[in-house]
C-alpha cells in the first residue's frame, strides 16, 4: 500500500469512527461504499482497505453476499465484552482516585460530571447523552494517567454497546446511570480508590443488568 492510499483509508477510518462517536453510524447500519466514496472524497480502494482494517477491529462486520456493515452486538458478545470493561474501567477508576488531589484534577473530574448530569435534564438526545458520557469516561481516563491503559481501553466498542442499548433505556434507567456516575465522581474526588473501584463495578453490574433486561428487538440487527 503506498503513502497516499494509506493517508486516505485513514481518513475514512477518522470518518467512521466520528460518525460512530456522533451516532451518525449506528449498529447494524449497512455501510455504502459510494456514500463514502462521496463524503471522504476518496476512491474506493482506499474505503475497501478501511472497512478491512475496521473490521479486524471487531468495528466492522463484513459479509460476502451483503457488504459492511456497523458491528452489532449479540447477547453474549455483549456480556463478554462487559466482562472486560468491568476489569479494565474499575482500574481506570481507582488509578482516577488515587491521582485526583492535583486542584486541576479534581476540578476536571467535576465538570465532566456536571456535563454529564445536564442540571437535571433527562429527555436529552441520545446522542448528546452518548457524548456527555464518552467525555466523563475519557477524563477519568486523562486524570487516571496509564498510557497502557489508554491504549488497552477499546473506546469505539464501548461507544457501540452505549448506541445499542440506549434506545431501550427508561427514564429511570438514566436515573440510575447518572446516580451511579455520581458516586463514582464523589469518590474519585475525594480520593478514595477502593471505594471508586466499588462504584465503577456496581455501575458495570448493573449495565450488564440492562443488557439482560433489553427486549430481543436489540440484538435484531444480526439477523
Amino acid at each position: 500500500m503506498d503513502d497516499d492510499t494509506a493517508s486516505s483509508s485513514d481518513r475514512v477510518v477518522d470518518a467512521i469512527i466520528r460518525g460512530i462517536g456522533s451516532a451518525r453510524y449506528v449498529p447494524g447500519q449497512k455501510l455504502i461504499e459510494a456514500n463514502l466514496t462521496e463524503t471522504v472524497g476518496v476512491s474506493r480502494g482506499p474505503v475497501r482497505e478501511a472497512l478491512k482494517r475496521l473490521a479486524a477491529e471487531g468495528v466492522v462486520t463484513l459479509t460476502r453476499h451483503r457488504g459492511a456493515y456497523i458491528r452489532a452486538y449479540s447477547r453474549l458478545d455483549a456480556n463478554e465484552m462487559l466482562d472486560v470493561l468491568e476489569v479494565l474501567t474499575c482500574l481506570m477508576a481507582r488509578l482516577a482516585a488515587e491521582a485526583a488531589n492535583g486542584d486541576q484534577n479534581a476540578k476536571l473530574m467535576q465538570e465532566a460530571y456536571e456535563v454529564l448530569d445536564g442540571q437535571g435534564d433527562r429527555h436529552r438526545e441520545n446522542a448528546l447523552f452518548i457524548g456527555q458520557r464518552h467525555h466523563f469516561y475519557d477524563t477519568l481516563l486523562a486524570i487516571a494517567g496509564n498510557m497502557q491503559l489508554t491504549r488497552l481501553l477499546p473506546t469505539t466498542q464501548i461507544q457501540l454497546l452505549r448506541l445499542q442499548i440506549i434506545p431501550y433505556l427508561t427514564a429511570q434507567d438514566r436515573q440510575a446511570q447518572l446516580d451511579e456516575y455520581a458516586a463514582i465522581t464523589k469518590a474519585v474526588l475525594a480520593g478514595e480508590p477502593k471505594t471508586a473501584e466499588s462504584a465503577m463495578r456496581r455501575h458495570m453490574r448493573r449495565s450488564r443488568e440492562r443488557f439482560a433486561r433489553a427486549p430481543d428487538e436489540a440484538f435484531a440487527a444480526l439477523a
